[in-house]
């Protein structure tokens, strides 16, 4: 779940990221959360939510609605009149599904004449809750396999170079990195605004 807010200026900070990890989900529930400031005074928030959970009442909208009103949080959406701070609005909203099996279920990338690159293999990188520069790089390492394949005089064949590229990547290291990451500690926090 996704939303975009535009916030006063007061509390908005160009380039400030801020990720969260659990709460307020049950510690058997992966969850996690991020807030990216954009240019201007919009930010855009969301609330992802595992969809293995066990609970048939859990909501995710409604998890997502939940964390807002987390006190570190809803410091940047709520106004305060004492101090001329105008209440945030929301432009936008949205919901999405992603994959977030990370490098321990990677199924096979290449096949007779294709090959998966970034999300639609699994390359998002979950303890960042990032996945662009991952579809970026094994976008690029596709297409030096693809490029190479081609020069070669290949073609419908297995693009083996891709994987075994990836293998050598510092992608390959960043996401080797987070593999056991999973969420599910009730003690995870924001930072405090100041």
């Amino acid at each position: 779940m996704k939303e975009v807010w535009e916030i006063d200026p007061k509390r908005h900070e160009p380039g400030f990221v801020l990720h969260t990890a659990g709460w307020p989900m049950e510690n058997d529930t992966y969850g996690g959360a991020f807030l990216y400031h954009m240019e201007g005074n919009p930010v855009s928030l969301g609330f992802i939510t595992g969809l293995d959970y066990a609970n048939p009442y859990l909501s995710p909208f409604e998890e997502l609605q939940r964390w807002k009103t987390h006190r570190n949080i809803r410091w940047y959406l709520e106004g305060d009149e004492s101090k001329g701070i105008k209440p945030g609005k929301r432009l936008s909203y949205g919901a999405r599904a992603i994959t977030a099996g990370g490098l321990l279920s990677l199924p096979k990338t290449i096949f007779p004449g294709g090959a998966l690159v970034g999300c639609d293999a699994g390359y998002l990188n979950v303890s960042r809750i990032k996945g662009s520069h991952a579809a970026i790089k094994t976008g690029m390492l596709a297409a030096r396999a693809a490029f190479d394949a081609i020069h070669a005089g290949r073609q419908h064949d297995e693009l083996t170079a891709y994987p075994e590229a990836f293998e050598k990547s510092w992608l390959h290291a960043e996401l080797n990195k987070s593999r056991n990451f999973k969420t599910g500690s009730r003690r995870a926090s924001c930072p405090r605004p100041s």
